[in-house]
């Protein structure tokens, strides 16, 4: 009895197996896509994934430059104050983990001072924007003056030696030289014209967006006929 069940669920088993493979068997074969329809599927894929992001960033960079043009002592007002809130809680949060580890005995007085110079510092930013943004101007001074003379020095090693491009060299450090001239003499106006320069890349960069989103358009276009 307990065999002739066996042999039923086996049979059923079977049955079942058979069943499912003729199913299999009868399925239509996938669709094999054409070289041009995935070409075409490729294109309009990448067209809705770039698109938006090409004009939003375009709009983007555009509506910045805008700002930069029309109200640059406002821009660097606002980056004024951006260091200043950054050296603030940079210096809070240094100064009270120097006493921290006061508290610890590890020491921590070095982190304390810091912390107080970097809140100082904060405070000048927040309270004298212009001045702060001065003294900016006169440590970039000081940065290129050096620099420049690091530069002048390996182009005329290089010219001594008649090896490598030692003309583009000296050309890097007169611009430098010239950089720390006009930011000496002329500080607030060598950064407002630097905010003029950095407007008229995100403008070159906002075009080149809307060139690529028209490039993309002709092609999704041209593809589709």
């Amino acid at each position: 009895m307990v065999n002739t069940k066996k042999s039923n669920k086996n049979t059923k088993n079977t049955e079942k197996t058979k069943t499912v493979r003729a199913a299999r068997v009868k399925r239509a074969p996938r669709k094999t896509q054409s070289p041009r329809d995935a070409v075409i599927a490729s294109v309009n894929r990448m067209y809705r994934k770039s698109a938006p992001l090409l004009v939003g960033e375009a709009l983007l960079f555009v509506a910045a430059a805008v700002v930069l043009f029309v109200k640059p002592v406002l821009v660097l007002t606002i980056f004024t104050y951006i260091i200043g809130a950054a050296l603030l809680i940079f210096g809070l949060y240094r100064m009270i983990s120097g006493f921290i580890m006061s508290n610890d005995n590890n020491g921590g007085g070095i982190d304390v001072v810091f912390g107080l110079i970097n809140i100082v510092l904060g405070m000048l930013f927040v309270v004298y924007p212009s001045g702060s943004l001065v003294s900016v101007a006169y440590i970039f001074v000081i940065l290129f003056f050096f620099k420049a003379l690091r530069v002048l020095v390996f182009a005329i090693n290089l010219a001594r030696a008649r090896f490598g491009h030692y003309m583009a060299t000296l050309i890097a450090a007169l611009v430098l030289f010239a950089l720390a001239v006009a930011l000496f003499f002329f500080p607030l106006g060598t950064f407002i014209a630097m905010t003029y320069y950095l407007a008229v890349l995100l403008i070159i960069y906002a075009t080149a967006d809307i060139y690529m989103f028209v490039e993309l358009g002709k092609l999704r276009n041209r593809i589709a006929e």
